[in-house]
């Protein structure tokens, strides 16, 4: 069975949840040590004198010494914690200091001279009274006495304003994480969102095909497309379910389609595939990211008039980038058509959500031609 590791968290862990009693046994277990380790230093040197005292006198000495203090502690920090306005900046502190130094101080004090009064028969005999003993006290002793004083308080201040930031940071650093998580969960329900929303787009856009063909009668090329188009929804099916693919795959993915588009539109589309070289097919890339974008080429050029037109891709490396371009031809005569607005849309979400502003998507449209700029790393962003 493994030990668990020891901090101060799973330290706090064991201590009762109310400050006041923290605080108490926090304080009690402290000053339980400072007191005998001062005591037991003291009792040293009277050993060395050979004068005859026992450790327990010695210790109680001390607690009586300082037992005004103890209850300070156990009082004031859990009272800063409960009244945080008390140390919130400089001249809260400073007000502080001052309100124990007058209030707090000269009792302390006097309690530290009454002990010593009653403890002693020669400081009894040497003064007529105890007010004379506290008049008559030496300056260095009122100094040492507030030094010590000064000391316990600045260093419960100290503790508390460390506390108080610490607490304040965890704060912050859960808020950041549930933020960050939230916006994970978004992030991957709006991807998620946008997968089911590409695949019956794609799947409606491929069955229009196989329709057409069918309409027209031409019975084995529709068979020969219904084939095709198992093939494409395998790969799309299996696809949707992946963060990445290679370029190779997506590729291989588009000559699929497009072999399909082309038992549709026959020899009014051409293709032209160009700069898949090895360095790029090893790329990564999003799955279904290129299926949009011919299908919107497709769209807005084909399904608008009856000639040829042609749909040109270029890859190219540069560094560590890949740049995609994708143009079609436009006919000036044609009439338009608004398609459902999908296929740019989803691609700029796409890659914005999954490369973090790495990867970019430029559109420009000519009389006679419209072109789709992406670029995106050549490889995934977390490898």
């Amino acid at each position: 069975m493994p030990i668990p590791k020891l901090s101060f968290a799973n330290l706090s862990k064991l201590l009762p949840a109310n400050p006041w009693l923290r605080s108490f046994i926090i304080n009690l277990i402290l000053w339980g040590g400072i007191l005998t380790f001062g005591a037991w230093g003291n009792y040293l040197d009277i050993v060395k004198l050979e004068k005859d005292l026992r450790f327990a006198s010695m210790w109680m000495n001390w607690v009586e010494s300082d037992f005004l203090l103890f209850v300070l502690s156990c009082v004031l920090y859990p009272l800063l914690g409960k009244y945080p306005a008390l140390v919130a900046d400089a001249r809260s502190i400073a007000r502080l200091f001052i309100s124990l130094s007058l209030f707090f101080y000269p009792f302390h004090a006097v309690f530290l001279l009454f002990g010593k009064w009653n403890r002693f028969d020669s400081i009894r005999q040497r003064h007529n009274s105890f007010l004379d003993y506290v008049l008559n006290s030496s300056n260095s002793g009122w100094f040492f006495c507030f030094a010590y004083f000064a000391a316990i308080v600045t260093a419960i201040i100290f503790v508390r304003i460390w506390h108080e930031n610490r607490d304040r940071q965890d704060s912050i650093n859960k808020i950041q994480t549930d933020n960050l998580q939230l916006n994970l969960a978004l992030e991957q329900q709006k991807l998620q969102s946008l997968r089911q929303q590409l695949e019956p787009h794609f799947i409606f856009n491929a069955l229009n095909a196989i329709s057409a063909l069918v309409r027209s009668n031409e019975k084995s090329v529709a068979l020969s497309g219904i084939h095709r188009l198992s093939e494409l929804l395998r790969y799309a099916l299996t696809a949707s379910n992946k963060d990445w693919v290679s370029i190779k795959d997506e590729l291989d993915f588009i000559r699929d389609y497009l072999a399909l588009q082309q038992l549709r539109y026959g020899d009014r589309l051409e293709v032209i595939i160009e700069g898949d070289t090895p360095a790029i097919l090893h790329g990564d890339c999003l799955p279904l990211l290129l299926q949009p974008l011919i299908e919107n080429a497709l769209r807005h050029d084909l399904d608008c008039h009856e000639e040829r037109s042609q749909i040109h891709m270029q890859l190219s490396l540069n560094a560590d980038q890949v740049t995609i371009q994708i143009r079609n031809r436009l006919q000036a005569h044609a009439v338009k058509n608004p398609g459902l607005g999908l296929g740019l849309s989803q691609t700029h979400l796409r890659l914005e959500m999954m490369y973090k502003g790495k990867a970019s998507v430029h559109i420009s449209e000519c009389p006679d031609e419209f072109s789709v700029v992406i670029t995106t790393p050549l490889h995934r962003a977390d490898t």
